[in-house]
């Protein structure tokens, strides 16, 4: 059974429930919104509360499909943020980002009246309806489209303001600011109003009787009161317009009023669907749309909320198709051996999980196919997870074949790279995946030199000879920080894990000349403000041992600020979990088999990536393979 947390934020309330996948309420609460303090604090109180009815419904996060929210205002689905909300005097605020960072759960965000909208198709009076409108008549007008099963939300997510559509040109003045809307004829307010301008004109109508409610000016127009029924008449007049251009417009199975109006039941709709049927396009010759009321009251928003998620396509693995680079020390192993489908030649580097603009890599399978990765993370920005917050993509994935020594070169820090390059630095990991006999690369420095002397050798060509030259095999793990100056040697295949970046400072390149005739460019200047001129800090090796759970051997190959990265020996089935705190990325450097998750398989082979977003939950690799995975 899969769950869902349902949020109905109020300017007054926080309402929020567990719903099961059958869109059921398992448990409900609610607190004060309390709306004029800090967002932060709101958002801490949402995500406090659901994850209390969490342990309520003896559950765990790992039940859970997600949090789904229905916020007043103008909401961004793309980005989980609210956009404008006057109810919570809010601007641009990023309340999903902000619930998954705190709760671990991936979070879905839509207006309130849509997700109300979508409460009653999934759970309540418009049950098995693919298309239905939801008017919700109360203080105000509010409005929320559900096509095909799914919550129309237009441009932006900006959806549909039903309630500010103009009824009379140039009539009262709405809170909007224009004048002649929907909701300054139809909502609750709009017939008190006109009930009160009547009862002034009637001293003797029933309507001064006692406080002017709906309920009061229904119940004065069913005694009999003169008064009243032109008020109801009138204000049924206007609601009725209203409902003709909804279906005029979106000709729904069914519309649907909420609010409090709505309790009128059948003394409201019976005239309502009498008009439709007078006045609508074509009504006496083809479909009209039946006009009922809301049966769910206050817990569909909840219930709506909860289905963004449960309605929404499961996560799932994401197969990617790397970038290609043909730089001039690249050999043809990645096509030979490793299936990389390319014309390029020499193939030196494969970017297998890539966001980088030099290079992104793209999804191959589900319904993210052609979409790069980058494009993927910006339409959904949770899947990077909540360890990560500064908006970047974190990392870059590399498979690289050197069949002639690559340039000795350093990578600057972040703090330098932000400043003269504008990217992030670049620390990196490399396990060697084969080696040639006899093949070694360039760690650091044998002893500390001067920037004089770096200079010096560099322009004499002896750079090399105080460079701290290591022999490698297949299985060897070096950890570079930014500024250690190194070079992968000839006849290594090597798997990089590495900051997102492309900044690299070329400072010895043996005399080559580039594919235009020419040297290829030096940059020693900016090489020698960055570099480390001293011997490497860290040991060559793994920085933990295997460590073996059932059928998978792991070993933490790299653990830093910037990612984890281990090591997968996998011989049967090895479960995991891809919480909402990173996501997990899966490169098979040998062997074959799938991911199993949600009831599917995703088939992966030697030279294929995985990309799993954060939040994803549990998965199992099966079959025989070597792998790495790497997190935050």
């Amino acid at each position: 059974m899969r769950y869902a947390i349902g949020i109905d934020l109020g300017g007054t309330n926080i309402a929020a429930g567990i719903v099961t996948e059958d869109y059921k309420l398992l448990e409900k609460g609610s607190v004060p919104t309390k709306a004029q303090r800090p967002w932060q604090e709101v958002a801490a109180d949402m995500a406090r509360l659901a994850m209390e009815l969490v342990e309520k419904a003896g559950l765990s996060r790992a039940d859970c499909a997600g949090i789904g929210v229905g916020s007043p205002g103008i909401c961004n689905g793309d980005t989980g943020g609210v956009v404008y909300s006057n109810n919570l005097y809010w601007d641009d605020v990023p309340l999903c980002p902000t619930l998954t960072r705190l709760t671990g759960l991936p979070c879905r965000l839509s207006n309130d009246a849509n997700c109300a909208a979508l409460g009653e198709v999934v759970a309540g009076a418009a049950k098995g309806c693919k298309t239905a409108v939801l008017l919700t008549l109360g203080t105000g007008v509010g409005g929320g489209v559900v096509i095909d099963g799914k919550i129309y939300e237009g441009q932006a997510s900006a959806g549909a303001e039903l309630g500010h559509c103009t009824l009379i040109s140039g009539g009262v003045e709405c809170t909007c600011g224009r004048r002649g809307c929907i909701e300054s004829y139809a909502s609750a307010t709009a017939l008190i109003r006109q009930a009160s301008e009547a009862a002034a004109a009637h001293p003797e109508s029933l309507l001064n009787k006692e406080r002017i409610t709906a309920k009061s000016v229904y119940d004065a127009m069913r005694a009999g009161d003169d008064a009243a029924k032109a008020v109801v008449a009138q204000y049924e007049e206007y609601l009725g317009e209203a409902i003709v251009d909804m279906v005029n417009i979106f000709r729904p199975e069914m519309l649907l009023l909420g609010g409090g109006i709505s309790g009128e039941g059948k003394a409201l709709t019976d005239p309502m669907n009498e008009y439709v049927k007078a006045h609508c396009f074509g009504g006496d010759k083809s479909f009209v749309t039946r006009v009922d009321t809301a049966t769910l009251g206050n817990k569909a928003g909840i219930i709506g909320a909860a289905a963004l998620c449960l309605s929404a396509p499961a996560a799932m693995p994401l197969k990617l198709a790397p970038a290609f680079k043909d730089y001039l020390w690249g050999g043809e192993r990645l096509k030979s051996e490793y299936g990389k489908h390319t014309r390029l030649s020499p193939l030196a580097e494969s970017w297998e999980l890539s966001c980088h603009k030099d290079g992104p890599s793209t999804i191959v399978n589900g319904p993210d196919a052609g979409r790069t990765l980058a494009e993927y993370a910006a339409r959904h920005p949770a899947c990077v997870g909540t360890r990560h917050t500064d908006g970047v993509f974190p990392v870059l994935i590399k498979l690289i074949d050197a069949a002639r020594p690559l340039s000795v070169q350093v990578h600057p820090d972040d703090a330098y790279a932000q400043r003269v390059e504008g990217e992030p630095g670049k620390t990196e990991m490399w396990y060697v995946v084969d080696a040639q006999p006899g093949a070694q690369l360039y760690y650091g420095f044998q002893r500390e030199l001067t920037r004089e002397e770096a200079a010096r050798r560099i322009a004499d060509g002896t750079l090399t000879d105080v460079l701290n030259a290591v022999p490698v095999k297949a299985g060897d793990v070096f950890f570079i920080d930014a500024g250690t100056v190194h070079a992968i040697g000839a006849g290594i295949l090597i798997a990089e894990i590495q900051q997102n970046s492309n900044t690299t400072y070329r400072v010895f390149d043996y005399g080559r000349l580039g594919a235009d005739g020419k040297p290829r460019a030096l940059h020693v200047e900016k090489a020698l403000d960055v570099a480390r001129l001293c011997p490497p800090e860290r040991p060559a090796g793994p920085m933990g041992k295997p460590e073996q759970n059932g059928d998978c051997t792991s070993t933490l190959l790299a653990k830093c600020g910037y990612f984890t990265a281990r090591l997968l020996d996998v011989a049967g089935s090895a479960p995991l979990c891809a919480d909402g705190e990173s996501f997990h990325s899966l490169l098979c450097l040998s062997g074959s088999g799938a991911v199993i998750c949600g009831g599917g398989a995703v088939p992966f082979a030697k030279g294929d990536s995985l990309f799993l977003p954060a939040g994803l939950g549990a998965y199992t690799i099966a079959g025989r393979a070597q792998l790495v995975l790497t997190a935050l």
